[in-house]
C-alpha cells in the first residue's frame, strides 16, 4: 500500500463531518466514498481492482486511492452489475475478510453478492421506490435506462442518498430520458452525472442537458479517466470541460465542480 493510500485512508477515518454536511471523495471512473456526520462510510459502485482488464482488457490508468484489504466501509452501494461498478475481486475479499457493512443493490448484484460470501443478513435488495435508512443515511433508488446490448441491465438505478439532509443524486450509469427530469423535484443539493457518452451513458452535451433541466445546486461529471480514452471506445466525450461549456450556455443554474480523485471534498445545503 502507497503512503498516498495510508494518507488517503488516515484522512477519511479522522474526518469530522459537520451536521447538514457530507463528506465526498471521487475515486476515479463512477466510484465514490460517502462520509456523513455520525460517522458511517458508503463506498457506492467502488472499482478498485482490475477486473475490467481482466475481463475486458480496459488497463486502468491511475492507481486505486484506497485499499479494500485495509479500508472498508459500512456500506456498499451498488447501481449495477457491470464490472466497473460491481467489482468483483474486491466484494470476494470483503466478504472473505468478514466484512462488517451493508450491501445494497438491485437483484442482479445482491443474489452475486451472496454467491460470492455476504450474509443473507448483510444483504439488502432494492426495486424501485424502495427506501433503506443506515443511522444519518438514506437511500432511495432512482431511474436509470442503461441499455447495452451484449450485457443488458434491466434492473439498473441511480440513487438519492440523503446524508443528515442533504442530497446527493448518484446518476449511475443512464442515457438521456425524459423519466430523468421529474428529480428536480427532489431540489437536489449535489448531482453526480456521467459524461462518457457511450456504452449507454449520457454524452457531455447530454448531460449539461439533463442538470439544466434538474437544475441541482452543484452538478459533478463523471464516468471518465478510469483507462485511456481509447478504452472507451470511439465517440466518448471524456472532457468535463465539454460538459462545462454546454451547461454555461444553456445557462444552467448549477454550480459546475470538476473533482480531483482521492481529494476530501464537503457539500452541505
Amino acid at each position: 500500500m502507497s503512503s498516498a493510500t495510508e494518507a488517503l485512508e488516515s484522512q477519511i477515518h479522522d474526518l469530522e463531518v459537520e451536521p447538514g454536511t457530507v463528506g465526498l471523495v471521487w475515486l476515479g471512473q463512477a466510484s465514490y466514498i460517502l462520509k456523513s456526520p455520525s460517522g458511517v462510510i458508503v463506498m457506492i459502485d467502488p472499482y478498485l481492482s482490475d477486473w475490467a482488464e481482466q475481463q475486458w482488457g480496459l488497463i486502468r490508468v491511475i492507481d486505486p486511492p484506497v485499499d479494500p484489504a485495509t479500508f472498508q466501509p459500512d456500506m456498499v452501494l451498488i447501481s449495477h452489475w457491470h464490472e466497473d461498478h460491481l467489482d468483483a475481486p474486491v466484494i470476494k475479499q470483503w466478504a472473505a475478510d468478514g466484512i462488517d457493512a451493508v450491501f445494497v443493490g438491485p437483484d442482479t448484484c445482491t443474489c452475486r453478492a451472496e454467491v460470492w460470501g455476504w450474509t443473507p443478513e448483510s444483504i439488502v435488495t432494492v426495486e424501485s421506490d424502495d427506501e433503506v435508512e443506515f443511522e444519518d443515511v438514506v437511500i432511495v433508488p432512482t431511474f436509470a435506462r442503461h441499455e447495452t446490448k451484449n450485457a443488458p441491465t434491466g434492473d439498473a438505478f441511480g440513487y438519492l442518498v440523503i446524508v443528515d439532509g442533504v442530497k446527493i443524486w448518484y446518476g449511475g450509469d443512464t442515457e438521456y430520458d425524459a423519466r430523468l427530469r421529474p428529480m428536480r423535484d427532489e431540489e437536489v443539493d449535489v448531482a453526480l452525472i456521467p459524461i462518457n457518452g457511450v456504452g449507454g451513458n449520457l454524452d457531455a452535451d447530454e448531460a449539461a442537458m439533463l442538470m439544466y433541466k434538474v437544475a441541482p445546486k452543484i452538478a459533478v461529471p463523471m464516468h471518465y479517466n478510469m483507462w485511456a480514452p481509447e478504452g472507451f471506445g470511439a465517440g466518448a466525450t471524456l472532457d468535463p470541460q465539454q460538459f462545462v461549456q454546454t451547461h454555461t450556455k444553456l445557462e444552467g443554474s448549477a454550480e459546475v465542480k470538476i473533482l480531483e480523485v482521492g481529494k476530501i471534498v464537503t457539500f452541505g445545503k
